[in-house]
């Protein structure tokens, strides 16, 4: 366990900096990979990096693609 040092309230240190919500927008990783994810299947909602990937992605049946949606929380009904 690291040793913490008592600091006066004054100071900043990582438990006590708050700051403003971040202005970039939120990074997309591919659910299969986890590599930033540069697309969207528009039919299940999976991100994927590359079309090889888009082709693996359209092999996938319901409950896999639902697995990979759920993974990220995004659980989607497919119609």
């Amino acid at each position: 366990m690291e040793k913490t040092q008592d600091y006066a309230l004054d100071v900043p240190t990582y438990q006590n900096i708050e700051c403003a919500p971040s202005i970039l927008p939120q990074k997309k990783y591919c659910d299969i990979t986890g590599l930033d994810a540069k697309y969207t299947d528009p039919k299940t909602g999976l991100r994927y990096h590359n079309a090889e990937l888009y082709q693996f992605i359209r092999t996938l049946g319901v409950p896999n693609v639902q697995a990979y949606l759920g993974s990220r929380n995004a659980a989607v009904v497919l119609k």
